[in-house]
């Protein structure tokens, strides 16, 4: 027989503040716990989100929960209340979609003294909503407070954001603002004055860079087209771009207008230098797929012709590869990712550039409850040494909790160092890697971009590209592979509305209605998540 008093708890903190006010996770646990003793309801699995858990762990969390609920049939859901469970709209429709499953499931918000289930009267529903509506209040009102932040900021001349490779955060006056970093700085000076040298190009800059140990707040190389985006940043000379808006910067420049504008001109209104040396397109794109060794290229006839080393004896199968071939093999692929409506994709950045923001606006929260944090452990420390010298504790006591201190306040330290490292970077990734998609082709074919620029293209979207069996197989990374399939799946859609519209008559059967759908609610859907 089914077990129809099964019940999963989940206790959130969401701030330090909710913690001091009585929020905290003990006190939700053991009042859930006897909640569930009370009402004879068994508890299979307690779900637990701290002060300390970033939004994007919160969601997963969240996500596990709903999985479980789902996977294990439990009948029963209890929080303190319902800005406990969640603040907006969506997760409050997936918890309804849960609910409406089965009339013997049940919510239960024990603060509010709310249970909520399928067959609930118009007024728990009606208190259901009240309660969420006000929780959203909340979130939409720290956002609000937040974009205020930001205007103020830039008003100011700051950058409401991380800074670019080559400055640091420091506190002054209480505020924090971007300084040269003493370290990187430099590096970056040496940067821009080496793209001017004749025969430099971006890959030599990026190449310097690597070796200089200059990364990406995660720690992985620059790649090209970020040290493309550093050497074309106008923050460098103390301007402000941020969301398609100008802003006067007070921070110290660390490059010359005149580097900077030299630099420009190079990188976009002169050909680079011809080189002496064979350069092609495809040098270290292609492997063999057989020997998984990369294909070289030798000029022939006016013609560059690629192959391995042909060590073994199934490469010898692979004749020599015409570059015109992979060319078109390539542009094909290319091709396949641009979505036929500028439209959705432009609705697309905009929902990331959204996220995006909110993103941010988590993690400043996230980094000001951390200085907070510092502030109080190093209060308790004066205090906890003032007892000391009063002789309320013994020397003993006084070293072990002297001790646990400093170490919680590493442990914070730790944690703000790496606190930038949030899903916002992720974003602007994915928001430069779909406009890339939709302009790829046109770049490739470009012959006023240098080759290293297009093989930087190549390695964003192609996992890799394969000679086998004379032909020229191209695996899409991750993310291009997503976007292929999306934008497959809207010309699909779009061809078959252009069907429907032609085979439309205006007889006695339909008296001139049409079959013509809402593309947007049958495209919008493909692209999200």
């Amino acid at each position: 027989m089914e077990d129809k008093n099964t019940a999963v708890i989940l206790a959130r903190v969401s701030s330090k503040s909710q913690e001091d006010e009585g929020y905290s996770l003990d006190s939700q646990l053991k009042l859930l716990a006897g909640y569930c003793q009370t009402n004879n309801l068994r508890v299979v699995k307690i779900y637990k989100i701290a002060e300390t858990a970033s939004k994007e762990q919160s969601r997963k969390i969240f996500s596990e929960l709903l999985s479980y609920l789902h996977k294990n049939n439990i009948y029963n859901l209890a929080v303190e209340k319902t800005d406990r469970l969640t603040r907006n709209m969506k997760d409050a429709v997936a918890i309804d979609d849960w609910l409406q499953d089965n009339p013997d499931r049940m919510l239960h918000a024990v603060k509010e003294n709310l249970k909520l289930h399928k067959e609930s009267k118009s007024d728990v529903k009606f208190m259901w909503n009240i309660h969420l509506a006000v929780a959203k209040k909340y979130t939409d009102n720290l956002r609000e407070e937040a974009m205020k932040g930001w205007a103020e900021k830039l008003a100011q001349g700051h950058m409401p954001s991380r800074p670019p490779i080559g400055y640091m955060t420091a506190i002054q006056n209480g505020k924090r603002i971007h300084i040269p970093d003493p370290k990187i700085a430099p590096i970056v000076q040496q940067a821009f004055e080496l793209y001017l040298q004749p025969n430099q190009t971006i890959a030599t800059v990026q190449a310097f860079l690597a070796q200089a140990g200059v990364a990406t707040y995660t720690g992985r190389p620059l790649v090209l087209d970020a040290v493309h985006r550093l050497l074309k940043n106008r923050y460098y000379i103390g301007i402000i771009d941020f969301n398609n808006e100008t802003y006067p910067g007070v921070h110290d420049p660390i490059i010359g207008k005149e580097t900077f504008n030299a630099v420009q001109a190079k990188m976009h209104h002169k050909r680079p230098a011809k080189q002496r040396k064979l350069n092609p397109i495809l040098k270290n794109i292609l492997t063999c797929g057989y020997c998984s060794k990369t294909i070289t290229w030798e000029k022939q006839k006016g013609h560059l012709y690629g192959a391995c080393q042909r060590d073994l004896k199934e490469c010898k199968n692979n004749k020599y590869l015409r570059e015109e071939l992979a060319h078109e093999t390539l542009i094909e692929k290319l091709d396949e990712l641009i979505c036929p409506s500028p439209e959705i994709v432009g609705w697309l950045v905009d929902q990331l550039e959204d996220e995006y923001k909110t993103s941010n606006d988590a993690a400043e929260e996230y980094r000001k409850s951390l200085e907070t944090k510092l502030e109080r452990l190093s209060r308790m420390d004066d205090m906890l040494y003032d007892d000391k010298l009063a002789g309320d504790i013994t020397k003993e006591r006084y070293e072990t909790k002297h001790k646990s201190i400093l170490e919680q306040i590493q442990a914070t330290k730790d944690d703000l160092a790496i606190a930038d490292s949030t899903s916002a970077q992720r974003h602007e990734e994915a928001i430069d890697l779909i406009k890339l998609t939709q302009t790829a082709t046109d770049e490739y074919l470009d012959s006023d971009i240098p080759s290293e620029a297009k093989r930087s293209i190549l390695t964003e979207l192609f996992e890799s590209v394969t000679l086998k069996d004379n032909s020229v197989s191209v695996k899409y990374t991750f993310f291009a592979e997503s976007v292929a399939k999306r934008s497959s799946k809207t010309k699909e859609i779009m061809e078959e509305q252009n069907m429907l519209n032609r085979t439309d008559k205006d007889d006695e059967n339909n008296r001139g209605e049409t079959n013509k759908k809402d593309l947007k609610n049958e495209i919008y859907p493909v692209w999200q998540g």
